[in-house]
């Protein structure tokens, strides 16, 4: 008499459990996966310890002040740029799954593969998030006013960590590959966005099409005290959608 299956919910539990295990001895025996998991607090110590007194040093000798733009600084730095980093880490881990032929196992598992897509997406937005979060807290600049918006930008950002692991997955065949695509599209999810925080609405929505540019926008407008509700719905939905469409166009290219 054969055993009863595993319910449903437990069997994708249990997946979830080996998954994340398989995560974490990848990355302990990867020091480049480690330095990718450390490197972001390095980006919450630039805007704590060396923007403020930068701030006095360009005020002092130059009669110029920065206080005004420290908003965009630590954006750049922690929301915009610790997604970048995280996004990396995982994009290489998928590269990793390839390589060694994990992704093509769970075919002949139980493991449906919109399990593995839920996990990796789910950790991926879940781990950044909480990085956002406390690297903004620790960051000591942050208004108190501006917490809402920036529980929302984090959330938003954390989309922007997954399609930047899956866009690796898509474009890179290794993880030599995986590290120039980085390279390549780094200046523009976390340098271009800079940019419309210098022009007037609405000519700042031409960089709606940046995935970025939502989580920073929300931030600068919360840290300002306006309303931002607008622009974090359409940035979960702008970076929700995209990020469906690039995981049914990895699913048909790596599985079909």
């Amino acid at each position: 008499m054969t055993a009863p299956a595993a319910p449903p919910r437990r069997s994708a539990l249990r997946a979830v459990r080996a998954f994340g295990r398989n995560d974490l001895a990848g990355v302990r025996r990867d020091s480049m996966l480690l330095f990718l998991m450390v490197a972001p607090f390095t980006y919450v110590a630039i805007p704590r310890y060396a923007l403020p007194p930068l701030t006095g040093l360009l005020r002092d000798r130059y009669a110029f002040d920065l206080a005004p733009y420290h908003d965009l600084v630590v954006s750049m730095f922690i929301i915009a740029g610790e997604p970048m980093l995280l996004g990396a880490l995982a994009g290489l881990l998928l590269l990793d799954e390839k390589d060694t032929g994990t992704l093509h196992a769970l075919r002949v598992t139980p493991v449906p593969m919109v399990t593995f897509a839920a996990y990796r997406v789910a950790t991926v937005v879940g781990v950044s998030f909480a990085y956002v979060v406390i690297g903004m807290a620790l960051s000591g600049l942050m208004p108190a006013h501006a917490v809402p918006g920036m529980l929302g930008a984090s959330l938003c950002a954390g989309l922007v960590a997954a399609l930047v692991a899956v866009v690796m997955a898509l474009v890179a065949g290794n993880k030599v590959e995986g590290l120039a695509v980085v390279r390549a599209i780094g200046l523009v999810i976390a340098g271009v966005p800079i940019l419309p925080y210098f022009l007037p609405a609405p000519w700042d929505l031409l960089f709606g099409v940046l995935p970025s540019y939502w989580p920073v926008k929300v931030y600068w407008l919360s840290a300002e005290g306006a309303a931002f509700w607008p622009y974090l719905l359409a940035g979960l939905a702008c970076n929700a959608a995209l990020l469906l469409f690039l995981l049914r166009l990895y699913g048909r290219r790596r599985f079909g």
